[in-house]
């Protein structure tokens, strides 16, 4: 008598499970639990990239979100300068914190010149290596997958879904994707592993979304020792990290600078250099 009910119930079991969990339903199940009752979407369409063809640098992989602003030209003013300190002195070393998908690094590398890229975000790291291989210059490209600060550390690091503005700051407004960990080292720390002799032509471009401040001064001590040209897109926090904040200290070092790009009301684009160097390719 107790048997046959147990069969029962066991059967009405097994065939609620069939129906609720076959493929399917059981995706749907996961998503809502997912989006609904946990309130975070953990899923999302890796981004779609594009090859362009660009004056500077020829073939680039990039993120479908930005792959219209490398067409042709890109930042024609800075890449002027850049160009132009590449050919005027020997080759040396070129710095790129926020490399992105290594626009500036390739430039540097087919010039000649030995490049440190810094490159936090995961996603945009495998098209930076991507685009190097392309452009068969590895042998002269450092890829350090690290952020730049003013001290060693672990910090929260957002993914944007424009993946170029990705940041620690509050500079971006946008859609984000997730927040991750990433570890965050000096300037100045990692110059002191190479072994670079002092004479040695540094030219640098920093653009990182907010977070400048902090990576000029981890910097300090390579500024004073090298007085690097300096290529640094300021972006406008208007808070205790405003990246305005690290021209003052600039000027400290005993540096001047022009603005030689404007973007928008919140970001514009400067070449900052030594007096003792004056304004070199400056037009």
């Amino acid at each position: 008598m107790m048997e046959e009910p147990r069969r029962v119930i066991e059967g009405i079991i097994y065939y609620l499970k069939t129906l609720l969990l076959s493929r399917p339903r059981r995706r749907i199940i996961q998503k809502f639990t997912r989006k609904v009752m946990l309130r975070q979407a953990y899923e999302f369409k890796l981004y779609d990239v594009f090859l362009v063809h660009n004056v500077d640098v020829g073939a680039l992989l990039v993120n479908s979100p930005r792959f219209y602003i490398y067409i042709q030209r890109y930042e024609r003013e800075p890449v002027e300068i850049l160009r132009c300190l590449l050919s005027r002195y020997e080759r040396g070393l070129f710095v790129d914190i926020g490399a992105y998908v290594g626009f500036y690094t390739i430039l540097a590398a087919r010039h000649g010149w030995n490049v440190l890229a810094f490159e936090p975000n995961p996603l945009n790291s495998i098209l930076l290596r991507y685009n190097i291989a392309l452009h068969n210059v590895g042998d002269r490209v450092t890829i350090v997958d690290k952020a730049v600060g003013d001290k060693h550390s672990y910090s929260r690091f957002t993914i944007a879904l424009s993946p170029s503005e990705s940041s620690f700051t509050k500079y971006y407004k946008g859609p984000r994707i997730m927040d991750i960990i990433v570890e965050v080292v000096t300037l100045d720390s990692v110059i002191e592993t190479l072994n670079i002799e002092n004479n040695v032509n540094i030219v640098m471009k920093i653009d990182v979304e907010g977070f400048g401040l902090n990576v000029v001064k981890g910097a300090i001590k390579t500024i004073r020792r090298f007085k690097p040209f300096i290529l640094f897109e300021i972006h406008r926090t208007f808070d205790e990290l405003d990246e305005v904040n690290a021209l003052t200290i600039l000027k400290s070092l005993g540096y001047e600078y022009v603005i030689v790009e404007p973007r928008s009301t919140r970001s514009f684009i400067i070449y900052a250099y030594s007096k003792e160097n004056e304004c070199v390719c400056c037009k």
